[in-house]
């Protein structure tokens, strides 16, 4: 049963790594790549190790995250987290011209990135051998299957399982303050400002919104509206950049 929510979108393991689940307060976030999944956690571990007396060294640490995973959790209480009304289900997405941008920077310049090597691995049948330009990035991303696709630049509506997951919201990066004051209110049953959730704890910051200009070209921002048309329908996109 449990394969039903991630067949043909990517493999088990992204399942359990990207799914972060309270069983205490009772609720369900599917971290997307580049969609302020770093922040999203920080705010989720610190409200989690409240009188715990323990504290997490990092995010991106899975093993030691104070949320637990799909592989923990009996089919019966899986699909109960999945799919009941007793659990809150969110996620946070991303504009995908900005997204995308942001991977290129971050994850595609840095030759040394698992990510990067990935890309190189598929990009190299397709006669890539040197570094890739944002051109060169785009137009192999927008030739692989959602399941190829690494999860940083991997379609969201597929990412997130939305054809399988019945979110309850979906909040947006470019509203992140905002959005997280309506999730923390229904989570945890507590009034907060926009002002309370201003930190940005990606470990990367691109500056990829302000920089968006120099890189899209009309070949490219075709390409990708057409690749990514779902994340642009499904979650009221503009399909323009600028």
């Amino acid at each position: 049963m449990r394969n039903h929510y991630f067949e043909n979108v990517k493999i088990y393991k992204e399942f359990n790594s990207h799914s972060y689940i309270s069983l205490k307060n009772k609720y369900y976030f599917h971290s997307i790549g580049k969609a302020a999944n770093s922040t999203v956690k920080h705010y989720l571990y610190t409200q989690e190790l409240i009188g715990s007396g323990l504290k997490y060294k990092t995010v991106h640490d899975r093993l030691n995250s104070p949320l637990v995973s799909p592989y923990q959790l009996s089919d019966d209480l899986l699909n109960s987290v999945m799919s009941g009304d007793e659990y809150f289900r969110f996620t946070f997405v991303r504009n995908p011209f900005s997204r995308l941008l942001s991977c290129y920077l971050d994850r595609l310049q840095d030759q040394k990135s698992a990510p990067y090597k990935e890309f190189m691995r598929y990009a190299q049948n397709l006669g890539i051998i040197q570094q890739p330009s944002f051109s060169d990035f785009i137009n192999v991303i927008c030739t692989q299957s959602d399941k190829e696709q690494n999860n940083h630049w991997r379609v969201q509506y597929s990412d997130a399982m939305c054809a399988a997951v019945k979110y309850d919201f979906i909040g947006k990066q470019e509203t992140f303050a905002l959005d997280m004051t309506k999730v923390w209110k229904i989570i945890f049953g507590a009034e907060k400002s926009e002002k309370d959730f201003q930190e940005n704890k990606s470990p990367s910051k691109t500056g990829s919104s302000e920089a968006i200009k120099s890189y899209w070209s009309d070949d490219l921002i075709e390409l990708v509206v057409q690749r990514y048309s779902q994340d642009f329908d499904y979650f009221n996109y503009s399909k323009k950049p600028f």
